[in-house]
């Protein structure tokens, strides 16, 4: 039937994964399934043809327009990544606080120590991706997933696939990497007996952190009560669990997650995400991952508020009208950390190259002659400073891989919102900006076609 091209018209949308049919006249009475096939194929539509609705619509039983096709959605592999035990851990705390209206993060500080040459963690393998199809039978290709080279951390080695503690200890878990790290304990709160701490381990501190005292480690800090305005650094994550009160003083810095009840006043910075079960009040918070807000009130009053991923949180501004902004995207600490990593990696390589001459000397050296006891000496520091100087390397491509990783995936973040966004809220999604002027109830922003949009949840 000729004429239908006058009569009926197919639009196919952006990612030619859909295909309608619009009605431009009356349908002529003698159309059948084939001829209404026939035209479907003419205009290219090839795959995923609804045939039960091709004959509804000849029936008159379905009011055009209407969808007619639809392709095969294309699945991406999962990217390989590193089991730990503490993710069976967590997932028990999960099941038995599910009926409780308050978290209690002390099942989350309180992680158990390992024996040396427990199992700490293994590797899951990237899982295979598969293509899809669009209405034209054309292929869609999927993202295969990424796979990543297991490495031994601090004080832990590699077997196959699996990840075994070398020491006793207690473990702490980065994206690409497990270390067991010793564990330094204070029982009871930080006071000037104990002093500031700078230890090469985990820290654990059964009181709380007044103001003006200083806390690093090269793992995680744990607190099991409250922090003030103090300064606090780790290598890992930090856990507070009776939350930050910091009169905007002190710093809390993570190059990996951030866990607490909740912000008052405080200052968080996190290389992963920062997780807060109550509220974020008149804080300010960069994460290079995401931000959750999302249990109990789980609301963000005041302050500013940068996540890299995504935001998730139940309440966001107040009927006050509280101005509060919140950040999406690439910051500028996670560009500034770019190239901190690429001098890292640069002058780890140079070191590796360095090191491996002097090696390669005294091991040619060896062949021929028998070594002095300092040259014995020097081929062991040589060892063991290429062996640092290639773990380096090793954590700095990772974080580089972080960063390549975040920047590619910016386009994806979105605020969550499960209950209201309130007005007097500023949405940043890089140079984008949207002011919101009126309450908003379980909706989901992002970014589309340069422009910021909402839908509901």
């Amino acid at each position: 039937m000729e004429e239908l091209h006058e009569i009926l018209a197919i639009e196919i949308n952006r990612d030619k994964m859909s295909a309608n049919l619009k009605q431009l006249q009356p349908l002529p009475e003698e159309i059948t399934v084939d001829d209404l096939k026939k035209f479907v194929k003419e205009n290219g539509v090839t795959y995923g043809l609804f045939e039960e609705t091709i004959e509804k619509i000849v029936t008159g039983n379905v009011t055009l327009p209407t969808t007619i096709a639809r392709g095969l959605d294309p699945v991406d592999g999962e990217n390989a990544y590193i089991w730990s035990i503490l993710e069976d851990l967590q997932g028990e705390d999960n099941t038995q606080q599910n009926d409780q209206e308050d978290i209690n993060l002390k099942k989350v500080i309180e992680i158990p120590s390992v024996k040396n040459g427990e199992l700490v963690g293994k590797k899951i393998e990237a899982t295979e991706e598969k293509n899809g199809v669009n209405v034209y039978g054309e292929d869609v290709k999927a993202k295969p997933g990424r796979d990543l080279k297991l490495r031994p951390g601090k004080n832990t080695r590699v077997d196959g696939l699996e990840i075994f503690s070398t020491i006793d200890g207690q473990i702490s878990v980065e994206p690409k990497v497990i270390h067991v790290f010793p564990i330094y304990e204070v029982n009871g709160d930080v006071d000037m007996k104990v002093g500031n701490i700078d230890f090469i381990g985990n820290v654990n501190i059964r009181g709380n952190v007044p103001s003006g005292f200083e806390i690093k480690a090269q793992g995680d800090i744990r607190v099991h009560g409250s922090v003030e305005a103090a300064i606090l650094k780790a290598g890992g994550s930090i856990f507070i669990q009776q939350g930050v009160v910091a009169q905007g003083g002190g710093i809390i810095s993570a190059e990996g997650d951030v866990e607490t009840s909740f912000l008052n006043q405080a200052n968080i910075e996190a290389g992963g995400d920062v997780k807060v079960t109550k509220s974020i009040l008149h804080s300010t918070v960069k994460a290079q991952g995401y931000v959750y807000c999302n249990q109990n009130r789980g609301n963000i009053v005041g302050g500013s508020i940068s996540s890299g991923k995504g935001i998730e949180v139940n309440e966001v501004g107040n009927h006050m009208n509280t101005p509060t902004t919140l950040f999406l995207g690439v910051s500028e600490e996670a560009v500034a950390s770019e190239s901190k990593y690429k001098t890292q990696m640069l002058q780890a390589q140079e070191n590796t190259q360095k090191l491996g001459v002097l090696l390669k000397n005294i091991v040619d050296k060896e062949k021929t002659s028998s070594l002095t006891a300092k040259e014995k000496v020097m081929k062991l520091k040589i060892k063991n400073s290429l062996m640092d100087a290639n773990k380096e390397l090793n954590s700095a491509k990772d974080k580089l891989d972080e960063i390549k990783e975040l920047f590619e995936n910016q386009d994806q973040a979105e605020i969550r919102i499960i209950k209201a966004i309130h007005a007097n809220t500023d949405l940043h999604f890089g140079k984008y900006r949207r002011k919101i002027v009126t309450t908003h109830e379980n909706v989901l922003f992002k970014l589309d076609r340069s422009e910021i949009s909402f839908e509901p949840l």
